[in-house]
């Protein structure tokens, strides 16, 4: 016998109140009400049709139309499940539902079938959890994302330990391989050049670290100030110009159709981007290869303007389908890849990030064998003619920045003095080591505090320039930096002074620069970035001075 028969009705009264009992208990799922001999509905609630989309009438004598609507796989499922269900205790019944209309056409229904009244009736009831299914799925879905997120943390995790602890190793073990070779002085400078390029791939892999938290928390805020992009251009030329000289390729920077040379945005940031992208250009291409870089005004609307950032080259290429992976961190297309060629696999990702957070969007074009292409495309505001005109006073256009070069302000490190901030007994030691050798005398105090009373007691003119660490007892850099500037003395609006801090956000830098400084420079420091802020903090006081 199949799930339900078809007989004429009668009892229909008697069936009307027991179901009306049970629906009471029920709440507001369908319910129907059979008669157990042969299945004839006896009674059915009024929001079977908006449930099942199929009107009581349509269903007549014949409760078995529902079948029609159920796939073929659940309907052989639940056959056998009434079979061989013993009556005892309910049955529950889960089964796809393809409703012919109604509000919703694709659902999931639960029944539940109970003999009443002695076994002369069954109490079916029907209940929708299309949404509860849908919630459980979402809820799995987030669970499941949670697993992996928390996977993939943890696989950062130990992939970030492996990364520290490989340069780390090879510096203890140039260190040690110095101290033997200390008689031998080729081999001795040969093993500190060694641990000077570890540490620097440790700094520079720490700093990828850092970056990328931060984008992935969003915790980064880009900068907003007006550059000229010819500079941009200039100063991306020469920072890699050497680099691909050595290794024999062909390096270009070319400018094109671009009439808004002055624009708003985040300078260091764009730098990084295009950085990356040449790093890896020049890193897989060989010698007698090429690599050209791209600036091009694309469109200019509403005050802004579009900039595409494309860098090219005729390296190694790779496989197009390995696209979508390499801007996830720590991918590379082979493991080959990390040990021929080196990288954190850090370097896309974190560019990946950045253009997304300037509304901007990566296109690459690539084929193994025959090189890769990669363009950014960057919306920028344009500059107003005020901002043009403090580019200007500060020596940051390609005109201002050329006569300076060539011009008195040129520094040089020999015969100036300095005061220094800095708490840390080793930070400081460096700092003093290496403007003494370069002909510079240092006054150090240990804390911000003792900065301020130094210059304060020191006659006018007798420092050169202030270099500031920031997190110190006392008083902190910035507060320094602020009670120095408020000093009622002629020296001390004009006085040069440079934060030395091992953060070197946007931020950070903006609130340097909110203070009263004049620059700021990352740590480990760079004395040629030293002597360059230096530079033009000297000349934009000479500037101001002349005016």
């Amino acid at each position: 016998m199949g799930l339900f028969g078809s007989h004429e009705k009668r009892d229909a009264d008697r069936a009307r109140r027991l179901f009306e009992e049970a629906l009471a208990q029920q709440g507001p799922n369908v319910a129907l009400v059979l008669r157990a001999s042969d299945c004839l509905p006896l009674y059915i609630t009024p929001n079977f049709e908006r449930v099942f989309g199929v009107s009581p009438e349509r269903i007549g004598d014949d409760i078995e139309t529902l079948y029609r609507f159920i796939p073929d796989s659940d309907r052989v499922r639940i056959q056998r499940q009434v079979r061989d269900w013993d009556h005892a205790t309910p049955l529950n019944l889960l089964c796809s539902y393809h409703a012919p209309h109604g509000e919703k056409t694709q659902l999931s229904i639960r029944f539940t079938i109970a003999l009443i009244q002695d076994g002369t009736q069954y109490l079916v009831s029907a209940v929708d959890v299309t949404t509860e299914n849908e919630r459980i799925a979402k809820a799995e879905s987030e669970r499941d994302r949670a697993v992996e997120t928390a996977n993939a943390r943890t696989d950062y995790m130990n992939q970030m330990s492996h990364e520290i602890r490989t340069p780390l190793n090879g510096i203890e073990g140039m260190i040690s391989l110095a101290r033997e070779h200390h008689a031998d002085e080729p081999r001795l400078m040969d093993d500190l050049s060694r641990a000077s390029q570890l540490s620097a791939y440790l700094l520079s892999l720490i700093n990828d670290m850092l970056d990328m938290s931060r984008l992935n928390s969003g915790r980064v805020r880009l900068d907003d100030a007006p550059f000229d992009m010819r500079l941009f251009a200039d100063e991306i030329e020469r920072m890699f110009s050497s680099q691909a000289a050595d290794k024999g390729l062909t390096y270009s920077v070319n400018l094109e159709d671009c009439e808004n040379v002055f624009v708003v945005g985040d300078r260091m940031r764009l730098s990084q981007i295009v950085i990356n992208f040449i790093s890896n250009a020049v890193k897989f291409t060989e010698q007698g290869g090429s690599v050209t870089v791209t600036l091009r005004e694309m469109y200019q609307a509403d005050g802004g303007v579009s900039y595409m950032l494309r860098v090219r080259d005729t390296g190694k290429g790779m496989d197009p389908r390995y696209v979508s992976k390499i801007f996830k961190p720590f991918e590379q297309e082979d493991r080959t890849i990390a040990r021929r060629y080196g990288g954190t696999g850090l370097g896309m990702a974190i560019t990946s990030a950045l253009v997304d957070l300037m509304g901007g969007e990566i296109v690459v074009d690539t084929e193994p064998g025959r090189g890769s292409t990669f363009s950014a495309y960057i919306p920028l505001r344009l500059a107003t003619s005020e901002q043009v005109e403090d580019l200007k006073l500060k020596g940051q256009t390609l005109e201002t920045a050329s006569d300076s070069m060539g011009s008195s302000f040129t520094y040089q490190f020999e015969g100036k003095r300095f005061l220094l901030a800095e708490d840390n007994e080793i930070n400081a030691m460096i700092v003093i080591e290496l403007l003494a050798r370069r002909g510079a005398a240092v006054d150090r105090a240990e804390n911000g505090q003792a900065v301020v009373e130094r210059f304060r007691s020191m006659p006018v003119g007798t420092y050169d320039a202030i270099l500031m660490d920031i997190q110190m007892p006392v008083l902190n850099g910035w507060e320094a930096a602020e009670r120095i500037r408020g000093l009622d003395r002629e020296d001390a609006g004009a006085i040069p002074i440079i934060a030395l801090s091992a953060n070197d956000y946007t931020e950070d830098v903006e609130r340097s620069r909110s203070v009263g400084m004049n620059g700021h420079v990352g740590k480990p420091i760079d004395l040629n970035v030293l002597k360059a802020q230096l530079a033009a903090a000297t000349a934009e006081a000479a500037y101001r001075g002349n005016e």
